[in-house]
């Protein structure tokens, strides 16, 4: 890790390491790497940090936002109508049965926020190595046996990082984080966190955390802070 300027803060993250997440970092950018080795991911996802997107000249930029949107598996809110869904016979969910279909969905999903779609093939083949080592996690929503909707995340130890949903039918991705959150809270998994906070995730029991305070959440949860 080198440090290339003091103002702004920024580093280049050329070996396995970080700097610490209360630094003050401009718009929660830390800096860029060439890569994103699975290790790379691992270490950084268990401090707070994420990657967002790959620019022009091929560097991945790292991100430790000031405010983070974290949702509580036993907060989350739902509805009569979402919950008859979940029990209706035409509703199925899955985990890690169609992971390649899921993030090449979310690949195509632009946000409100957003010029373009961050999920490259670059972030694609990253991900996907990290889905083979047993460290992301494909939730999955059908209808009448079709994949409707679902996301994926980061998984280390008791973490979760949601990275992307997509939705082909109404209340599929919301049916699938349900599904999820009741999953995880019988686990003993307390947060999902969501990174960027949204109108869509507010709605669903989302609340924005400083980094005072989910910094030590995450970390607690993935292992880092024994």
């Amino acid at each position: 890790m080198i440090k290339i300027s003091d103002n702004p803060l920024l580093y280049l993250l050329d070996d396995f390491s970080f700097p610490s997440p209360y630094e003050n970092f401009e718009d929660g950018f830390i800096g860029a790497s060439y890569d994103l080795h699975p290790k790379r991911l691992l270490e950084g996802y268990s401090r707070g940090f994420f990657p967002w997107y790959q620019d022009d000249e091929g560097l991945f930029h790292w991100f430790v936002l000031n405010e983070r949107m974290l949702l509580k598996t036993d907060e989350i809110k739902t509805t009569k109508k979402l919950r008859q869904k979940l029990r209706s016979k035409k509703w199925d969910f899955k985990i890690n049965t169609n992971f390649d279909q899921v993030i090449r969905h979310c690949s195509k999903v632009k946000r409100k926020h957003e010029d373009g779609t961050w999920i490259n093939k670059s972030f694609i083949d990253a991900y996907t190595k990290l889905y083979e080592l047993g460290f992301v996690i494909s939730v999955e929503s059908y209808y009448e046996g079709e994949l409707v909707g679902g996301f994926y995340g980061v998984a280390i130890n008791k973490y979760f990082s949601g990275e992307s949903m997509f939705y082909l039918k109404p209340d599929a991705s919301k049916l699938a984080l349900i599904y999820f959150c009741d999953l995880l809270k019988e686990n003993g998994v307390e947060y999902i966190d969501c990174q960027v906070p949204s109108e869509h995730l507010g709605s669903m029991g989302g609340r924005v955390y400083k980094k005072e305070e989910f910094i030590p959440i995450i970390q607690k949860a993935s292992g880092f802070l024994k």
